[in-house]
Formats: structure tokens, sequence, C-alpha cells
């Protein structure tokens, strides 16, 4: 079988590193020859890409780097479709795919125009998020934008035109069944995955990172990614004073990010926390790992709106491959789901004292378990709800077979 895939995100950015490089090499040891086309930040240092090509040769993997400019005007991005859809064309005519894959709505643009060239080939549309209210969500559209406009009505078009569809939860795929959106696609929910080797809890290593990173013996609560319009800072600034005055012994907040940690750093002061207690890094994403499982506590807030229901975030499988309970709102996509994962999970519907604190001492409570325990527990739920191999590239494999034996038939 063979499959050309397009993202619009660039491999050597964290996204790509992590959700779908993994992917497409473990679909490539399971014999599906892959051709890869992404777009790659404009600046990208040619070394990097040199070195990531090498390291795919012999993974089954075959990749056409492209470029992306940091504008997201739409003469830009229009400019940027059409040079994808020249270059597909070029690599499905030498290649013929069985499968054509878009991650997300303008790379599924650009797989729809190839698919629809080459008769025989199916269309997947890998439907990341609702983009268009993710972008009413975050304050940069209005519903009367020509770009919302045409991204919703590409996105139904999609929806109904694919023989392939991969949403990331059970919740956008109910509701887009009861609306009826979806065709004559088959459909696959995939959660963000985790690569479970890769994030994994290494008791040396954790002992060598809390050293460097100063942290002693005391509890350490960990944020990690991006911060920002969708994070809800306040709670997790409060969840991080409430931990301070209940642990029972000192406590860090650990914060690994990229954005600027200004506001987040003000706000953990204003709750209780001293400078000495709050230590910011920005790590590259082969080192996330290492400084993950240096703490005992993850945190995931993420503010609640429609767009959400679509949303998987990575940082809770990754926290849970790492071996930590994590606390996180249930209001968002799947994850009112990992209640029932009591050994691992604490998950809040509301942001009052009345319901924090207790879970706040909840999560204490799993963190403060024997660590090859609570290491069990947590990797456990990680791999079976979020495994790269157990659910996301078998998955994958299961959808790629069903539509092609679906379009033989």
């Amino acid at each position: 079988m063979r499959a050309l895939y397009i993202s619009h995100n660039g491999m050597l950015e964290g996204l790509g590193r992590a959700q779908v490089l993994p992917y497409l090499k473990g679909l490539g040891k399971r014999g599906v020859a892959i051709d890869l086309l992404s777009f790659e930040l404009a600046g990208s240092d040619q070394d990097a890409i040199s070195t990531l090509a090498s390291s795919l040769v012999g993974s089954g993997v075959r990749w056409t780097p492209l470029v992306r400019k940091r504008d997201s005007r739409l003469r830009v991005k229009v400019e940027e479709a059409a040079k994808g859809v020249t270059q597909a064309l070029r690599i499905a005519i030498a290649r013929r795919p069985d499968i054509v894959h878009g991650r997300n709505h303008l790379p599924t643009a650009i797989a729809d125009v190839i698919a629809t060239m080459l008769p025989r080939a199916r269309l997947v549309f890998d439907c990341r998020g609702l983009l268009g209210d993710e972008n009413v969500d975050a304050g940069h559209w209005t519903k009367d934008r020509i770009e919302y406009r045409l991204v919703k009505r590409y996105e139904a078009h999609a929806f109904r035109r694919a023989d392939g569809v991969v949403v990331l939860t059970d919740a956008l795929r109910r509701m887009a069944t009861d609306k009826g959106w979806f065709g004559r696609a088959q459909v696959e929910v995939i959660p963000c995955c985790v690569d479970t080797e890769a994030f994994r809890f290494d008791a040396d290593e954790r002992s060598r990172m809390r050293r460097e990173l100063g942290l002693g013996d005391r509890c350490v609560l960990v944020y990690a990614g991006s911060l920002g319009s969708w994070y809800r800072e306040a709670d997790i600034a409060r969840v991080a004073g409430i931990a301070k005055k209940r642990a029972g012994k000192p406590i860090s907040f650990l914060l690994l990010t990229p954005s600027k940690p200004d506001a987040l750093v003000a706000l953990l002061r204003e709750n209780g926390l001293l400078e000495n207690e709050i230590v910011v890094r920005s790590v590259r994403p082969n080192e996330m790992p290492s400084h993950v499982m240096a703490a005992d506590v993850g945190v995931s807030f993420i503010m609640s709106c429609f767009s959400k229901i679509a949303s998987s975030p990575t940082k809770v499988a990754e926290y849970l491959a790492c071996g930590l309970p994590v606390i996180l709102n249930g209001d968002i996509g799947d994850q009112a789901d990992l209640a029932v994962e009591t050994q691992a999970c604490v998950v809040v519907q509301r942001f009052s004292d009345d319901v924090l604190v207790p879970a706040v001492d909840k999560v204490l409570s799993l963190s403060a378990e024997p660590i090859e325990a609570r290491v069990r527990a947590a990797r456990e739920v990680a791999t079976r709800r979020f495994g790269l191999e157990e659910v996301g590239v078998a998955r994958y494999e299961h959808l790629y077979e069903s539509v092609v034996s679906k379009g033989l038939s």
C-alpha cells in the first residue's frame, strides 16, 4: 500500500516531531510506503533538514519539504496551497498512491485535488480540530469573516467527500454523526498519542534531572506546553497555591514552555509561590521526557469553548507516559472519560474552591504513592488510551485498509 501524506506543519517543529513522524514511521514498519510532503517554516535550518532527511532513510517514509511563511493572510495560504498541489501531483504521478492523506484543512484541500485527478486514490481528511471555530473562540476571527466562511464551507465538503475521516475525539464523532456531517466516510477516532518508549520513566534520569533543576525532595508540579489564549493560567496558578498549602512538604512549580512565561509566573507569585519555588525552562522536544519525569504531578487546564469538543491535549498523554498522575478539566474533548482512571487522573468539572481543594488533595495523594506503583498505574493508562503503536498506528492502519478495500469492492 502507498500513501501520500500532506502536512502544513513542519517536521522540524515540535508538533511534526511528536504528532506526525512517529505515526508515519510506525505505518512504514507495517509495510505502508509513505511519501511525506510538509511545509517547513521559512528560514528553517538547512542542516537540520538534511539531518532529518538522512534519519528517514530506510524508515519507509520519503520526505519532500516545502516552505511555509509566518503569514496567515488568505492570499499567502492560497499561494502555498498552489505550490503544494504542484508538488503533490508530481509525487502522485510518479508513485500512484492508494491513499492521499491531508492533515487538517488546507492539506486536505490539496489532497482533494490529487485524489480527484487519480480516480483510484482514496482521500483521508485528518481533522485535527474545528479550525474556523478555533479561530473564532480565540478571538482571531469573527463568523462574518471570509476566512471563517471559506474554512467552514470546505470543512463541510471534506467531511462529505472523504473516503476516510480521522477525528481526535468521540465527542466530535458523536456530534458530527448526529448533525449528519459525515458522508460516505469510514470514521476513526484517534486521539493525540504518545510514544511510550520516548516518554518513559527512568529512575536514574529522574534523579539526575531533579539535581540539575535544583528540585531536591520537593513535590513538583509541572506544566508543559504553550501558554496564552487557550490555557487557564489563573486556575493553573490557583492549583499550585493550593498544593503549597496542603502538600505537607515543600513544593516547586516546573514550567516547561516555549511561550513568554511572565503572566503565569506573576500569577504563581500571587498565589503564594516564592521565586525559588518556580523553575522555568524552554526545552527542545527531545529533552521534554527527562524534564517531565522529574516532576510528581502534571497539570492541564484548558479554556472551555465549542471548538474544544474536538481537542485531545498531547501533554496529558505525555505526563501519564512519564509516570505522573494528572489533574485536568473534563469539559475538553473526551477528557471526562478519564474520571474512571482513579489511580492516575483527577478530573474537575468546575474551578470553585470546593472542587479544586479536594481534587488537589487527591492528586497529591496519588503522587505520594510508592513510585513504582504510581508509574505503573499512569503508564498503563497512557498505553491503553494513548499508546502510539497500540492506538495511533493501529487505527491509522485499520483506516487505510478499510478505505482501500472499500474502493476495490
